[in-house]
């Protein structure tokens, strides 16, 4: 922890109660409890990803283990293409039960074909790391564009190969 302020919030939606606090490392757990059909796990994960960025989240984790999951990777697919830019960047880490893995890790493969960073973990402590990770290395990309932007541009031989 860096001694950031700590942001908690309550999101009640669709029979689900969701309890998100972001920390000063910036990743953002949202607790899931109820259950989660196509009806409402869309709109609430954009609720979700609106309240963590806005409070700073630079990663969100779903502890969906105490909730019940009622649908098919399908019925969320459609739905990528519609999320603002920003909410696309996020990084999510799905925290699942056994019964919940394999219907996450076929979530996971339909998010990264729309190009979303989304990957699914049993346990809390390897999901934070690979979000903290993750959203470090986004960090360190957005920040060597900018830097590669500022440059002035090289002519002469030799320019090409520089990368």
């Amino acid at each position: 922890m860096d001694g950031q302020e700590k942001h908690s919030q309550t999101i009640d939606f669709g029979g689900v109660r969701v309890q998100l606090q972001v920390d000063g490392d910036g990743i953002g757990s949202a607790t899931y409890s109820g259950l989660l059909g196509p009806s409402n796990f869309l709109a609430l994960s954009v609720l979700v990803m609106r309240a963590g960025a806005a409070h700073g989240a630079r990663g969100l984790m779903y502890c969906l283990g105490q909730a019940a999951t009622c649908f098919s990777p399908e019925s969320l697919a459609g739905a990528y293409d519609e999320l603002a830019p920003q909410l696309k960047a996020l990084p999510v880490a799905f925290v699942t039960n056994d019964g919940q893995a394999d219907l996450h890790r076929l979530v996971v493969q339909r998010a990264a074909a729309h190009g979303l960073l989304r990957r699914q973990f049993a346990d809390e402590a390897e999901a934070r790391d690979w979000l903290l990770r993750t959203s470090r290395t986004i960090d360190h990309n957005l920040s060597w564009w900018q830097q590669r932007q500022r440059r002035p541009a090289r002519s002469g031989p030799g320019a090409e190969s520089e990368g």
